[in-house]
């Protein structure tokens, strides 16, 4: 299957790499189905592709990659839609908005976007923790 994407083009993708996610991301209900592509450029960066147009298109971040401490509780959502809490058993990814200056760059550790590779589902949840923001910054400010 070929899909259109806001960074890449055109490219190809297999249909079992396509995953449901039932109720949409935030903002953008309507669209349910989306593919993970590696950035060729970066390989951190991940891409959460609509299969439906090059929008909308997240840009996904690890974030044990800068908090190791990081520990998500998820809530009772997570065991209707994945079966489980356990974040152990799932894949937990961070969006990045990454404005022109990448030292901008800002993640959201509150909602992050959770998948299940195996089952090919996914979804946006926020956490029960308290003390996670939507806008975190990943880099001090030059005036820092």
């Amino acid at each position: 299957m070929i899909i259109e994407t806001m960074d890449f083009g055109f490219v190809e993708i297999r249909e079992e790499d396509i995953i449901n996610f039932p109720l949409g991301v935030y903002a953008f209900r309507e669209h349910k189905k989306f593919v993970v592509l590696q950035n060729p450029d970066s390989a951190w960066m991940l891409h959460l592709q609509s299969i439906d147009g090059p929008k909308p298109r997240f840009i996904l971040l690890d974030p044990y990659m800068f908090v190791s401490d990081y520990s998500p509780i998820l809530p009772s959502e997570a065991d209707e839609i994945f079966g489980t809490r356990d974040p152990s058993k799932l894949s937990i990814f961070v969006i990045a908005f990454i404005p022109g200056n990448i030292r901008d760059m800002t993640v959201n550790f509150k909602s992050p976007i959770i998948i299940d590779f195996d089952r090919k589902i996914g979804a946006q949840l926020i956490l029960e923790n308290p003390g996670y923001e939507v806008r975190t910054r990943l880099f001090g400010s030059e005036d820092e």
